[in-house]
């Protein structure tokens, strides 16, 4: 059985903790000093064992698997609690912090080799998220596969070849939720102003996207192929997506991605 320590239970987190809570195969342990009372309640039913402060050596070295989920702005002063210790041989310490890099870690943590940095989505949050992974060149298949496993419970894992893929996949899968979530909003609002009523809009704006995703994901096509096929000429669908494209859809979400990836990237220098 795998210990494993989450050090942050934030939204993130949360979102873990609520898919791994019932796996056999690990035991959970989580240090959150600002959510110790709340969590301590909520799951009060659950094998999980909650520090209201840091472990100390002693329960720090019991632990095959460490797991930062903070913001990278507090980053640099959580480490610093952690530097010092003792762990276990094989400790693998793991990140799901935006920007901060593997060297961030060597630095910080001084027993720290086997590393892996990770970033999720917020549809871990029931069992349908996209993990990106990439490890340092010390980190064990052994290790690799546990934390591979235990990503799969949350969704689907892609392992990347270095750091700047996962600088670039935060930017898109890591914030694409809060795209889609903007998206669908976007579709809703003009919805309503065509008319609908907000029940009837939502039902028919969620399906209509789940059903195209769907359907992609069945056919195989490209999204421009599937679109083309849809958009007969003189049509509706045509007209619609004509003025789509006079607002230019690919640049802006290129600008979209920039932007993110340019802030992930600054985040990770920030205390470097």
């Amino acid at each position: 059985m795998n210990r494993v320590l989450l050090v942050g239970c934030g939204h993130m987190g949360s979102a873990l903790l609520n898919e791994w809570m019932n796996l056999k195969s690990h035991s959970l342990a989580v240090v959150d000093p600002l959510s110790y009372s709340y969590l301590k309640k909520k799951y009060y039913k659950k094998k999980i064992r909650f520090f209201e402060k840091i472990p100390n050596q002693n329960e720090i070295k019991k632990f095959d698997v460490i797991i930062f989920a903070i913001k990278p702005q507090i980053a640099k002063k959580v480490l610093n609690d952690y530097c010092n210790f003792e762990f276990k041989k094989n400790i693998l310490i793991v990140s799901i912090i935006a920007g901060k890099k593997i060297s961030f870690f060597k630095k910080n943590i001084k027993n720290a080799m086997q590393i892996v940095r990770v970033m999720p989505n917020m549809p871990a949050l029931i069992g349908e998220g996209v993990s990106c992974l990439v490890s340092s060149k010390s980190t064990s298949k052994n290790n690799k596969k546990t934390i591979n496993n235990l990503f799969l419970k949350v969704g689907k894992t892609i392992w990347l070849k270095n750091e700047t893929q996962i600088d670039k996949a935060t930017a898109i899968s890591g914030s694409g939720p809060g795209y889609v979530f903007t998206l669908i909003d976007a579709f809703e609002k003009a919805s309503q102003q065509i008319g609908f009523p907000k029940n009837i809009t939502r039902e028919m704006v969620l399906y209509t996207i789940l059903g195209s995703v769907k359907l992609m994901e069945n056919t195989k096509k490209e999204p421009s192929d599937l679109a083309d096929s849809i958009a007969v000429k003189g049509g509706t669908t045509e007209a619609g997506i004509k003025i789509l494209q006079k607002n230019k859809p690919h640049k802006m979400m290129y600008n979209t991605f920039l932007a993110a990836y340019k802030r992930a990237s600054k985040l990770g220098k920030t205390n470097d």
